[in-house]
């Protein structure tokens, strides 16, 4: 059977609500279970380990508990969440040569906009997209990025040139608006 989508925020947040209730023995508000959220959302889409959810400064207590048991549930019922379709997709492109290859081919030229507001996992998925033909071109402007609570990740625009070799940065530092 194939994994089904959760699209239900409301459905996420009684998981949530339940699973925190579960380890920490109290009960949530409605403010807690959105910063979890917001947190787990945070935890995949920066591909944080283990170690890094712990030294997380979020004043969420057991954050690293609710994350594991969270992803656990979602496993046994075979349900993904939005970063989940993420995760699986770079996993796919990372397991099977083949999938990658046939998608390299099928979009041998790819452009991102706004790319100061696509996550950590998303470069890590262009950047394996791209690296058959090195044909990327990405606009940005890292310090307009506001989704930083969703793990957007601008330092993917400052470490460009590292990542792509053979890249050319244009900067357009004057505003013609």
């Amino acid at each position: 059977k194939p994994f089904q989508l959760l699209t239900d925020g409301s459905e996420v947040a009684r998981m949530v609500s339940r699973i925190h209730q579960k380890i920490t023995e109290e009960f949530a508000t409605p403010s807690t279970v959105q910063d979890i959220c917001t947190a787990i959302t945070f935890i995949k889409n920066m591909m944080l380990t283990h170690e890094e959810i712990k030294a997380l400064d979020l004043d969420i207590p057991r954050l690293s508990e609710i994350f594991d048991e969270y992803c656990a549930e979602l496993l046994s019922r075979k349900l993904m969440d939005y970063d989940d379709q993420m995760k699986y997709a770079l996993d796919i492109l990372e397991k099977r040569p083949k999938v990658l290859s046939h998608f390299q081919d099928q979009y041998r030229y790819l452009c991102v906009d706004e790319s100061q507001d696509t996550s950590k996992i998303q470069h890590a998925i262009i950047s394996l997209l791209a690296k058959k033909y090195g044909n990327l071109f990405m606009v940005g402007d890292e310090d307009q990025s506001i989704y930083g609570f969703r793990g957007a990740y601008p330092e993917a625009l400052l470490n460009f040139s590292r990542e792509h070799q053979d890249a050319k940065v244009l900067l357009v530092e004057q505003n013609y608006r």
